[in-house]
């Protein structure tokens, strides 16, 4: 089965797709769109959706390690409503903590510049997102 996740920032949303047995991710693209206006965003990910032939959705749900439910996590919910309203496909919300911060760390090591790390951090949290959901599945 073939899965997307999605990285979603205050201005931008990684996005990684898994190969179809659902065993290996990667970083697809990154979607800029305004501040919260998720009905945008929400289109360019089913359009997506639709030409990967994606069969689930995973959202990354950013909680804090005390378990606390803060701003990005409440907007993450409101995107994955959307989401199913729109799409008859499974959308859930998983844990991302610590992803952009490994992400950050992967890419600095990976000689990028500055200005290409930026431009492809949000795809690669996504990737490393999608990858811990399809171990957790028992995918991997």
């Amino acid at each position: 089965m073939k899965v997307m996740a999605l990285d979603l920032g205050t201005k931008s949303c990684g996005v990684a797709v898994s190969d179809p047995t659902g065993t290996l991710a990667r970083g697809l693209k990154n979607i800029h769109y305004p501040d919260l206006v998720y009905d945008a965003l929400s289109n360019e990910i089913l359009a997506l959706v639709e030409q990967e032939k994606v069969e689930e959705i995973v959202i990354g749900y950013p909680i804090t390690l005390s378990g606390e439910v803060k701003t990005q996590a409440k907007q993450a919910k409101r995107l994955k409503k959307i989401l199913r309203q729109k799409s008859p496909l499974n959308v859930v919300l998983f844990d991302e903590r610590f992803t952009t911060k490994l992400a950050s760390h992967y890419m600095d090591a990976s000689g990028l510049s500055k200005k290409q790390k930026d431009a492809e951090i949000d795809q690669f949290s996504a990737a490393i997102l999608l990858q811990d959901y399809l171990q957790s599945k028992g995918s991997v």
